[in-house]
């Protein structure tokens, strides 16, 4: 079988310049960024390629995509508006990618070309620390913020400080202000390393650093159906990439970012604003609370992914119940834009392509629910001057899922139906989960003095929740159920009739 390369399409081939350094080379910026940047080069409003940057020095991805001359497949899988959607496309706007380990003198090269004018980056939030062991003389330094250090030092040095030749800084690591952040480690660099005050001046003047937020599910390579795919496309791509169809994009940026980058004059879901805090909320509430407000019942039903769980006509129609009725009301943002939004939540959570498993959504909850959930709760009860009863069950079945059999550090293990499941988070939120649990006695008052215990903790929540009337008897009460009916009988008793599945 023929491997995908310009030797098997050549009508693929390109001479548009290089415009993109991207830092990182991994699946989702290349079914994220570069797959818009391909679609802006089709309808000839960028024409600009990427050169892709392998971030760490174990990476594999590089020689393949060199092997395939740049090239990769995207497969677009999932719900939208009540359709499926599979969508196969060749994506051509990389041209090449380079090792910094083995070829650092290429990166700064790249340096020195004045029609690279972007950078873009998703190395993981792991990615975008400072590293106090990177020095100036280190050919690479480890870190990605080190390394963009030296490249913009390079490109000033080469263009004798030149202020037309600053660079548009945009990454995209799940980081709050993560292009504030990026700025910050490279000036600390800059005094670690004894920089000129000047490159200094240069720096803050004539770059611009953006905060961004990035939405996509990417689910990568899928081993699974390689050999399927290869039949279809007639061809094998050891890059093959799938991802949902639904991706949102936000910068904070002004207009002279929208004349540069024109995603929008395209259609691509896109903003470029002066601020993106409502976005980031929305998604943060609707998404990842609808996420974490509905997976410990769910698991503890017995369910194992998310599509099983908006499958499940219990679990799903909670779920949307949540989402519509609880979630959206409670936050204060334009309805409109939020109930597209939550409509498109629930089709993403039903993609039947993608096995999101409910174990991994359930890693470090303790977090994940006093940004995702609680703040929900509370903005509920501002409103309305009630506490919801979903999310007090929510909050019950979060608790009930840290009932623990035993502990290894941040391991936490428990048993559903029978058979033991593993949970990490933070090691002290884990000992202070396992210290509430040693009230309970199988009595309701002892539920009700675990969940006390649990919402007393200001550390745990930044608020002694039980300052609030009746809700440490509720939560006890929704626990003790969940331990003598189960979960999905006590969520069922909370479903509305006018829910649809």
């Amino acid at each position: 079988m023929k491997m995908l390369s310009f030797n098997s399409h050549p009508e693929l081939k390109s001479n548009l310049p290089e415009k993109i350094i991207q830092f990182g080379e991994g699946n989702f910026l290349r079914c994220f960024i570069d797959w818009m940047v391909h679609r802006m080069n089709l309808n000839n409003v960028f024409n600009g390629r990427i050169v892709a940057v392998q971030p760490t020095p174990y990476g594999k991805v590089v020689s393949k995509l060199n092997a395939q001359d740049g090239l990769y497949t995207t497969i677009l899988r999932g719900v939208r508006d009540g359709n499926i959607v599979n969508k196969k496309e060749i994506i051509t706007s990389v041209s090449r990618g380079i090792n910094p380990y083995t070829n650092w003198a290429d990166i700064l090269k790249c340096a020195e070309n004045p029609t690279i004018e972007y950078v873009f980056s998703n190395t993981t939030e792991a990615g975008l620390v400072y590293n106090a062991d990177d020095c100036k003389d280190m050919l690479p330094p480890l870190s990605f913020p080190a390394k963009l250090t030296l490249y913009l030092y390079h490109r000033y040095k080469y263009f004798h400080g030149d202020t037309d030749k600053g660079m548009y800084v945009i990454p995209c690591e799940l980081l709050e202000a993560n292009g504030d952040l990026l700025k910050s480690i490279i000036l600390k660099y800059c005094q670690q390393w004894n920089l000129p005050r000047k490159f200094i001046d240069w720096l803050n003047y004539h770059n611009k650093f953006y905060n961004t937020l990035v939405d996509r599910v990417v689910s990568g390579y899928p081993k699974s159906e390689t050999k399927k795919f290869i039949r279809e496309l007639c061809y094998e791509d050891r890059l093959l990439v799938c991802g949902e169809p639904f991706y949102f994009f936000a910068i904070e940026g002004d207009a002279c970012l929208k004349e540069k980058l024109p995603f929008q004059k395209i259609g691509l879901n896109v903003v470029i604003e002066k601020d993106i805090s409502k976005y980031r909320k929305r998604k943060v509430r609707l998404l990842n609370g609808g996420h974490t407000a509905n997976v410990p019942a769910a698991f503890l039903s017995g369910l194992d992914t998310v599509s099983e769980m908006m499958d499940d006509k219990v679990t799903g129609k909670f779920t949307r119940q949540v989402i519509r009725n609880v979630i959206l009301p409670s936050i204060d943002i334009d309805k409109s834009m939020l109930e597209n939004f939550a409509e498109s939540v629930i089709e993403r959570f039903e993609n039947p392509f993608i096995k999101h498993y409910l174990l991994n959504i359930l890693l470090n909850s303790t977090s994940k629910f006093k940004v995702r959930v609680l703040p929900s709760l509370l903005e509920y009860h501002d409103k309305f001057g009630k506490f919801p009863e979903e999310l007090l069950f929510s909050f019950a079945a979060y608790i009930f899922l840290y009932r623990p059999v035993r502990i290894e550090g941040n391991h936490l293990y428990g048993i559903r139906q029978g058979k033991e499941y593993e949970l990490t988070d933070n090691e002290a939120d884990i000992a202070k989960m396992a210290a509430a649990w040693k009230l309970y006695d199988g009595t309701q008052q002892s539920s009700i003095n675990v969940v006390k215990e649990v919402i007393s903790d200001t550390d745990l929540w930044n608020i002694d929740l039980t300052k609030f009337a009746n809700i440490t008897e509720i939560i006890g009460k929704y626990l003790y159920r969940i331990g003598k009916e189960g979960s999905r009988t006590v969520m069922k008793s909370l479903i509305r009739k006018d829910v649809q599945l």
